[in-house]
């Protein structure tokens, strides 16, 4: 074959370095579609105005442009909308967010009220003509293909990993390939890991870095006392290590990565110190725990290393609730 003149090679040189470089960029986009940032359909930047597509629990969802008008079945979804610089169309159960969810900014006034999680209303919803539904498929898996027939709808399962944490930032990313924010999700993870590594130093500088806590969440139930104890593949078992602390709980989760015990079962964590969430009216932790004298023998109670949180601070949401918990363990642990 004959050898092609000096500067036909270093043409072909280029078209070749080209078309390597477009194999790898192909490669590169479907790794961080599989991390969980979706994608700009081919020919079109979703950002910009084109179709996105966006993987989850049902397969694929393709979508014209991103959309603008969107309606969250699931707490923590309104709250990844909001972190993007989005205001939900509608949400369910407004008032239960604004009592439960207390991280990051609030829903405007014109922000519809759809109904509740378990059971929202598929007509008001259809009133509200939205452009895209994203719901959990904890709340929704009977319905989908009704609320899919209104709009289409992205279902994801926060409970379905081992890592609770990490669900919840690639969930993050692909509502905002969705919505057409991927910058502003990326911006809303950075700031996350700031304020992470922030109540790291904080907990560092008071010494209590490798320190061992048991994070809890209690309630009352027909009259007893229950107390969930959060795993390592809940959001804050997945920040523990984050903040440089050890999770002193390693007990069987849940479906939703929780171990429900009685006083009993928290002798193996005593030396730990606790810190919990409970409604003001309903803190088991003040109220009936302390009169059992078997909790009174526990070593965090003795030496006074039962702390509360913010009631309002949520440990199944966005960013906002993520680094609030982030917070409130630094501060419970330093103060």
């Amino acid at each position: 074959m004959r050898t092609p003149p000096r500067a036909a090679r270093t043409t072909l040189t280029a078209l070749l370095a080209a078309a390597a470089l477009a194999v790898t960029a192909v490669g590169c986009g479907s790794a961080a579609e599989e991390a969980g940032g979706g994608s700009p359909t081919k020919g079109s930047g979703g950002k910009d105005g084109g179709a996105v597509t966006v993987t989850h629990l049902k397969g694929s969802t393709t979508l014209d442009k991103p959309a603008a008008k969107v309606v969250a079945l699931e707490w923590t979804y309104a709250e990844d909308l909001l972190a993007l610089g989005v205001s939900p169309a509608g949400v369910a159960d407004v008032k239960g967010y604004d009592q439960w969810v207390t991280g990051g900014p609030r829903f405007g006034k014109d922000v519809k009220d759809v109904g509740t999680r378990q059971a929202p209303s598929l007509e008001t919803i259809k009133v509200l003509k939205p452009d895209l539904i994203i719901t959990s498929k904890v709340r929704s898996e009977a319905n989908y293909e009704q609320l899919n027939k209104i709009a289409p709808t992205l279902m994801f399962d926060p409970y379905a990993t081992d890592s609770e944490y990490e669900e919840m930032r690639a969930t993050l990313k692909k509502i905002g390939t969705a919505v057409g924010k991927a910058d502003a999700a990326d911006q809303a993870l950075k700031d996350l890991d700031a304020k992470v590594d922030a109540a790291k130093r904080k907990l560092a500088d008071a010494g209590k870095g490798g320190s061992a806590v048991t994070v809890a969440r209690g309630y009352t139930t027909d009259g007893a006392a229950v107390v969930e104890v959060l795993t390592d593949s809940t959001i804050p078992g997945g920040l523990l290590p984050r903040l440089g602390l050890k999770n002193a709980w390693s007990g069987k989760a849940d479906a939703y990565g929780m171990s429900k015990v009685d006083i009993e079962g928290l002798k193996p964590v005593e030396k730990s110190s606790l810190v919990y969430v409970a409604a003001k009216d309903d803190d088991v932790f003040t109220g009936s725990l302390p009169k059992n004298a078997l909790w009174q023998s526990l070593d965090f109670a003795e030496g006074k290393r039962v702390h509360a949180l913010d009631p309002g601070t949520w440990f199944f949401g966005g960013p906002f609730s993520t680094g609030q918990v982030a917070d409130e363990i630094a501060g419970a642990l330093t103060s």
